[in-house]
Parts: C-alpha cells; structure tokens; sequence
C-alpha cells in the first residue's frame, strides 16, 4: 500500500483510498462513509498498453484519466459530497471516501489523488488528508484473472 499524506494544522480528518474490487479481500477494506465505483464509469487506462503497467500516480495514466468523458464532473462532485458528510461528524470522528476500479492501478488511484488534494485544499490545510492506496503496487489483472 502507499499512502499519501496532506499535513494540516489539526487531525487527519478524511481518509480516501483506492482499491480494486477484483482483488481478494478488497471489499472487506470498505468500511464507513462514501463509496464511488469507477469501474462503468471511465474507460480502462491499462486496455492501452503503453499504459497498462503504469499506474494514476504516473502524471500522463492520471492525465489520461482526468481526460476522460465524464472524469470531471465525478472528481468535483465527490469533494463536495466528501466535505458536507464531515460537516455532520462529530470534531475528531474521520469522513472516508472509497473509490473503486477493477484492478486499483490507475481510474481509482488517479481520482483518489485529485479528490483528496481538493478536499484538503478546500479546507485550507485547516485538517490533513490520508490518500491510501491498496491495490497500485499488485500486479495487473488481465480480463481472464479471477478476483
């Protein structure tokens, strides 16, 4: 796992992960808050195989990402939805947000990353912000591997 860590002024107060759901046990990670599954969402980075086995973290897999039709309106839309359910949480409790693709390499790492840095850059760095991501360092699912 990596995990990307937002420093603020107080607590950690949104941790948001990425996972894959064809992974065993991935279901099991979620726990409590949001959840956005991209997997019918936005088209595949890895069915191009200059990208296949790069992962969102790479700046053109999460540009190709944020590119595609539709990416946009889910990615300014979650932070909101993310920061009105810390508004009714108690001080200290923290908000989550699960975003989930097939194989938690590159739609739900490169989403992750960019809602998280907006939801910690709406708060001003007042509250850090955990990104965590389960699944980018496992090997490449094909179409045929089981979960």
């Amino acid at each position: 796992m990596q995990i990307t860590h937002l420093p603020g002024r107080g607590l950690v107060a949104a941790v948001v992960s990425s996972i894959g759901v064809r992974h065993d046990g991935a279901h099991a990670l979620v726990t409590d808050g949001l959840y956005l599954d991209l997997s019918r969402a936005l088209r595949n980075p890895a069915a191009d195989p200059t990208m296949r086995y790069r992962t969102g973290l790479d700046d053109d897999v999460h540009a190709h990402v944020l590119a595609t039709p539709g990416a946009l309106e889910v990615i300014f839309r979650t932070p909101v939805q993310l920061r009105a359910l810390a508004d009714e949480v108690p001080v200290g409790r923290l908000v989550r947000l699960t975003v989930a693709c097939q194989g938690g390499r590159h739609r739900s790492v490169a989403v992750a990353q960019t809602v998280g840095r907006l939801v910690w850059e709406a708060w001003g760095g007042a509250y850090g912000v955990d990104i965590e991501h389960h699944h980018v360092d496992h090997p490449v699912l094909s179409s045929s591997t089981p979960a």
